[in-house]
């Protein structure tokens, strides 16, 4: 299978951090900042890294934008640059566009633009964090859809020593149990005869709400 080919723009430390986890998830990852410095830093943990302007049309026609999967803008000092940066990259065509925003409304100004995805990493962290706090059965959870969230939970202890099957999730609780991990060892559930023992860590697919009513 082709390695699926990113390019990333603007290297703050959401774009640094994103650019070196994705190249070391295996993709093809290309680092461009206008810093040298962050250049210099990032380059031999990514596949590619380039010192260029990313709101010049010339410059982004030279990157060959078109031929990346998917293109993540992480300018976020700039609102006007990262907004001229979109409105070329929908110009030239990109397959698609994921930005980073530092607020609602520069979200809906993206998604006006025809970007496909904006992403609000501090209120997500937030989100994410203050779940855990008021829900620590809940480990991580995953926002997919607005009515779809995945969600890794420990097991509660009203479901210690008793089956999926006889707990009946889908049908009492209306959640999915997908995979389970047990002594470091993670495994796909087929079998509804599973019996959960303590210390199981469970991934589940459902409405938030509904996972946290679990506990």
């Amino acid at each position: 299978m082709k390695k699926r080919d990113v390019l990333v723009i603007g290297l703050g430390i959401f774009g640094y951090e994103l650019a070196v986890e994705l190249s070391k998830k295996g993709l093809n990852v290309l680092a461009v900042d206008k810093n040298p410095n962050i250049i210099n830093k990032i380059k031999d943990f990514v596949s590619e890294a380039i010192i260029a302007d990313a709101s010049s049309e010339e410059t982004l026609r030279e990157l060959d934008v078109t031929s990346f999967d998917e293109i993540i803008l992480g300018i976020s000092s700039n609102f006007e640059a990262l907004v001229l940066s979109a409105t070329i990259m929908q110009k030239l065509g990109v397959k698609k566009i994921i930005a980073k925003a530092n607020s609602e409304i520069q979200k809906e100004v993206l998604l006006k633009i025809g970007v496909n995805e904006v992403i609000l990493p501090e209120k997500e962290v937030a989100i994410r964090l203050a779940d855990k706090i008021s829900k620590p059965g809940i480990l991580d959870l995953f926002h997919m859809y607005d009515d779809t969230t995945v969600a890794t939970v420990k097991v509660p202890d009203k479901f210690v020593g008793r089956s999926l099957k006889e707990i009946d999730l889908r049908n009492k609780y209306d959640v999915n149990a997908v995979t389970i991990r047990r002594n470091g060892v993670s495994r796909i559930i087929k079998n509804p005869d599973i019996v959960f023992e303590e210390g199981d860590e469970i991934v589940v697919i459902g409405d938030e709400d509904k996972i946290k009513n679990l506990f």
